[in-house]
């Protein structure tokens, strides 16, 4: 009978472990960088109120809409916009050869460093005649390509980095954490539309359909048989203080229930968002107070982001004011250390395979990837299961080990698997796309797994 009391002692112990590894884990924190303050539990005690099926203030998939200023609310907006250092640089570059655009008043004060000179007037004329000079008068594509030279080259004055590496570490969880939570995120902002296009999927994930700024009437052309569209200064829209709610209204075409942003520019758009909104709202305005990690500014700003009104009338309206200096544990991806899962949590999770490859997948013949917060990698590949580990920095993935068990299926199944597991093999980065769906990619870029995350 010595080996029945081994046994039973087996059993026991064995469900002991079981007991132990069914406790619940702690989710990671999707907002590594906010500090646990009043600001951070506004924000998340918002989205699980909307989000969760359960509660009375759940709102749909569909009108799940999120707000977003760029300029001092996604990245900073100081000595100067990073449009209108593009645009003196463009300026630096072509008057010395343009005699006509040096000789421009406005242009001379642009040249002079009067960028308080360019921002008078309610639409900030001067900068627009600045603007028209540096952002008219070529096709689409030629302005997509200065744009594209200069982010790639130029750097910012006080942090001595590229400006697309200075996007705020706290806002870019924010914007993984609404997405992960079946919220569509916008940029609408009183910069260009056409300037934020060439660069905001790379840096927020938030796609050129998504961006809506500041706008000229474009033309048609065909040159040379090809067709063009040329950018002209005709019929400009300026996508600031209240053409913000007509822009949404315009572009967008749907009420947002969440608005973010710095400035008294973005009032309007605040107003619109949380006041007599059909459904549970929420505003949140990011408050310059930190001189040492960024700047320190509201009713005297070196620039734009003037904060005064719409700072008073944040306790009337409710509205969820961020101290960048006490809320935000950095301010940039660069400030301390950070682990990988940290900075991108969203991938952390279960997901299913919806396309493999761009051709689609057998239907009912369910294949699987969970990433843990430990990095380890499971799933089903069609017919096999498979287990590995991956290595992240940032955006950056590589699944690494991976062995499948070695069960044999039909044909079609097996062609599917095969191009799962040879996707998984050339992936080399990611994206959490405006829809939540996991997007794994190769080097240059190209889609190669498309994954929809698992319901819990």
């Amino acid at each position: 009978m010595k080996w029945v009391r081994l046994t039973i002692f087996a059993l026991i112990v064995t469900g002991m472990c079981v007991v132990a590894n069914a406790q619940p884990t702690q989710s990671p924190d999707p907002l590594p960088s906010w500090n646990e303050s009043s600001a951070k539990r506004a924000l998340v005690t918002f989205v699980e109120a909307v989000t969760s099926p359960t509660s009375e203030q759940a709102v749909p998939v569909s009108q799940r809409i999120a707000v977003l200023d760029n300029d001092g609310t996604l990245w900073p907006e100081a000595p100067m916009p990073f449009q209108v250092a593009f645009a003196l640089d463009e300026l630096k570059r072509r008057a010395p050869q343009e005699p006509a655009l040096a000789s421009d008043p406005m242009v001379q004060a642009a040249l002079a460093g009067d960028v308080k000179r360019l921002l008078e007037g309610k639409h900030h004329d001067g900068l627009m005649r600045v603007l028209s000079h540096t952002h008219t008068g070529m096709t689409t594509d030629e302005f997509d390509a200065r744009v594209k030279n200069w982010i790639a080259t130029a750097t910012h004055p006080r942090f001595q980095r590229r400006y697309t590496d200075l996007a705020y570490q706290p806002m870019q969880e924010l914007l993984r954490y609404l997405r992960a939570n079946g919220f569509s995120t916008y940029i609408v902002s009183g910069g260009g539309a056409d300037f934020m296009r060439v660069w905001s999927e790379d840096v927020y994930g938030i796609g050129p359909e998504n961006v809506v700024g500041t706008t000229s009437q474009t033309k048609f052309e065909l040159r040379d048989g090809v067709p063009t569209l040329v950018k002209t200064p005709d019929h400009l829209f300026v996508d600031d203080r209240d053409g913000k709610p007509v822009g949404i209204h315009q572009f967008i075409g749907r009420r947002p229930i969440a608005c973010f942003g710095n400035s008294d520019g973005d009032q309007a758009m605040l107003q619109y968002t949380t006041i007599a909104n059909p459904h549970p709202s929420f505003g949140m305005i990011i408050h310059h107070t930190d001189a040492e990690r960024e700047y320190a500014y509201d009713a005297n700003p070196s620039s734009s982001g003037k904060l005064t009104t719409a700072l008073a009338m944040a306790p009337e309206r409710n509205w969820t004011v961020v101290d960048m200096k006490r809320d935000w544990l950095r301010v940039f991806s660069h400030d301390g250390d950070q682990t990988p899962e940290a900075t991108f949590p969203s991938i952390v999770g279960k997901w299913i395979v919806e396309d493999i490859a761009r051709r689609g997948v057998v239907d009912r013949a369910q294949a699987t990837l969970e990433v843990t917060s430990e990095h380890r990698v499971t799933g089903n590949s069609t017919v096999n299961g498979f287990g590995g580990e991956a290595t992240l920095e940032g955006s950056k993935i590589q699944f690494k080990s991976l062995a499948m068990t070695r069960r044999a299926g039909p044909p079609a199944l097996m062609e599917q698997e095969s191009r799962y597991m040879d996707s998984l093999g050339k992936t080399t980065q990611f994206e959490i796309d405006a829809n939540g769906m996991l997007l794994l990619k190769d080097p240059a870029g190209n889609e190669l797994v498309r994954l929809s995350r698992m319901a819990q």
